[in-house]
């Protein structure tokens, strides 16, 4: 009976230090049972300069050298452009691939109900700014931007508090076209890319309530109404709206009192800016009976590949992570999964998996997919409908790859230690 009590007192104890510290994990509030899965261990090192910190591991050396440059000058752009300085200093946490930041547990729970952090949606936690590289400089380059813009854009708004400590009555409520949109706006400008989702919005009664958009939907939204917003009234009356919004605490008022409209009537001009602008301007393309497969919501099809004898296709279609790829016969009409990875959940995936390439013999489709941070190298075998697979080591991401012509050699555009080459 006594060694009993004894048992129950050390598992009362025992829950009890693990309940208090599963609370908190490199700083940051977070839930028992949510840490991610870690593959391997690295060894961290630093670099430090005058406003910011960068962190890399010991493959991302290169890396860390091109984020401070870039950050360096970024840094000064967008302070000039919001007519505003920087007072906490930046923490950059860099990562040489998406597979290494998902096994972080920074930023998996935060008590913001706002944050996209089911899955990590929020790339900065407190003054730390987490970045992985994608595979070319010029998409890491806009997330170091965006990372920048956010930072200083929840600093005017909070007083340079940290936007988690102060209380909660006195955080303004943003819609997510607002802030996000902002940043986009700010740290990327425009492109072809962003008007092209505007357009399909606008047209399709998608965007006809902007307050109800979500996540990329929501970012566009917003960006193309800042753009609009610098267009007619000009991008020196921003930094203006930012500090009346943060003076009053409503984002209505922070319009009113700088342009002299409510945010009702502005989205109605906005709009009318954009319906008027593309007018004309169709571009759509004409129905086909010959569809290979209806577009479902939140879905992404991408990677679509034709056998060199054109009998086959193949493709990938992607919703929230679950990636399957689908082999479609031209001859029969029929089509069939023959590959299959990850939960279906929201959180970050990285889109460019899996890559495909047909050998030239038409007879075998082979694909490269990341798993548990390794790289994979699948072979199916039509006509066998079998598939083997290789561990494919060396590389920490491949973009594309090719066979060459006789089918005995491979060509990739892969990534090593954060730099980009062909192998």
């Amino acid at each position: 009976m006594r060694n009993i009590k004894k048992l129950i007192i050390i598992i009362i104890t025992c829950a009890f230090y693990l309940n208090a510290n599963s609370q908190f994990y490199n700083g940051h509030q977070m839930t028992f049972g949510k840490n991610r899965v870690q593959y391997f261990d690295y060894y961290w090192q630093f670099y430090r300069f005058d406003d910011f910190d960068c962190y890399f591991n010991e493959f991302g050396r290169d890396l860390a050298q091109f984020t401070a440059d870039y950050a360096t000058k970024k840094l000064a752009e967008i302070e000039d452009y919001l007519d505003y300085t920087l007072e906490k200093r930046i923490i950059f946490i860099i990562y040489n691939k998406n597979a290494e930041y998902k096994q972080s547990n920074i930023g998996l729970v935060t008590s913001d109900q706002e944050s996209y952090n089911t899955g990590g949606y929020s790339r900065i936690i407190k003054n730390k700014v987490m970045l992985y590289y994608e595979g070319d400089h010029q998409t890491y380059e806009r997330q170091i931007a965006a990372a920048i813009t956010e930072v200083i854009i929840n600093e005017m708004l909070y007083n340079a508090d940290l936007k988690d400590r102060i209380a909660s009555s006195s955080l303004i409520q943003m819609p997510d076209w607002y802030l996000k949109g902002l940043v986009r706006y700010v740290s990327s400008g425009w492109s072809y890319e962003a008007e092209n989702r505007v357009k399909d919005g606008l047209r399709s009664g998608k965007f006809k309530n902007i307050n109800h958009l979500e996540n990329e939907d929501a970012i566009s939204a917003g960006q193309s109404f800042w753009r609009f917003i610098g267009k007619k009234y000009g991008n020196v009356l921003i930094p203006n709206i930012i500090y009346l919004t943060k003076i009053y605490k409503n984002v209505d008022d922070g319009f009113l009192y700088v342009i002299g409209s409510d945010l009702r009537e502005l989205l109605k001009e906005w709009q009318q800016y954009y319906l008027d602008e593309f007018a004309g301007n169709s571009n759509l393309p004409s129905d086909d009976a010959n569809t290979l497969r209806k577009s479902k919501k939140d879905q992404i099809y991408q990677q679509v590949k034709v056998s060199p004898g054109g009998e086959y296709i193949a493709y990938v279609a992607n919703t929230w992570g679950r990636k399957k790829i689908w082999l479609y016969n031209q001859a029969t009409g029929k089509q069939k999964v023959i590959f299959r990875k990850e939960p279906k959940f929201e959180h970050v995936t990285d889109n460019t998996y899996p890559v495909l390439a047909w050998h030239p013999s038409g007879k075998i489709l082979t694909y490269i997919n990341e798993q548990k941070a390794d790289l994979v190298m699948y072979f199916y075998r039509i006509n066998e409908r079998k598939t083997e697979k290789r561990n494919l080591l060396y590389f920490d991401k491949v973009l594309d790859f090719s066979y060459s012509p006789e089918g005995s050699r491979l060509i990739l555009s892969a990534v090593k230690d954060g730099i980009t080459d062909l192998y």
